[in-house]
């Protein structure tokens, strides 16, 4: 895949897939044996893994979208800087809704064989998500 075509599989991805709730996007475009490297967030051994967190996500957070800053693609590789948006509205992790508005900063490298997403690193601040729910 030419990069253009690399970063336009992760916008939709990110924005017709994730921000829309529509799992059937990521189906499409990731491979069943997906393995996803968390640093700040949970690591995954499969896509169905993946998606059961993406829907968690969403149960947990209102609004729950990804606004992309930045993507740069190389070899087989796409690189995103974004931001996780939403409202907390049911629980997350054992903490109970808050309704607390949160951002979370986070990066992502996905490597991309045969037009599907086959791997993926992923770095979030994690601590500053879980910050934002349970400071006073």
């Amino acid at each position: 895949m030419e990069p253009s075509e690399m970063k336009e599989l992760v916008r939709h991805i990110m924005e017709d897939g994730f921000n829309q709730g529509d799992m059937s996007v990521v189906y499409d475009s990731f491979v069943s044996h997906y393995a996803r490297h968390g640093y700040g967030v949970a690591s995954m051994g499969s896509l169905e893994e993946h998606v059961a967190d993406l829907k968690a996500r969403h149960a947990a957070f209102s609004g729950a979208r990804f606004e992309i800053h930045q993507m740069v693609a190389e070899g087989d590789t796409v690189a995103v800087r974004y931001t996780f948006h939403g409202t907390h509205t049911g629980e997350l992790n054992g903490i109970a809704p808050t309704g607390r508005t949160v951002s979370r900063e986070s990066s992502a490298f996905f490597t991309v064989a045969d037009g599907k997403v086959v791997e993926g690193s992923i770095v979030a601040d994690g601590h500053g998500l879980l910050d934002q729910l349970t400071s006073p």
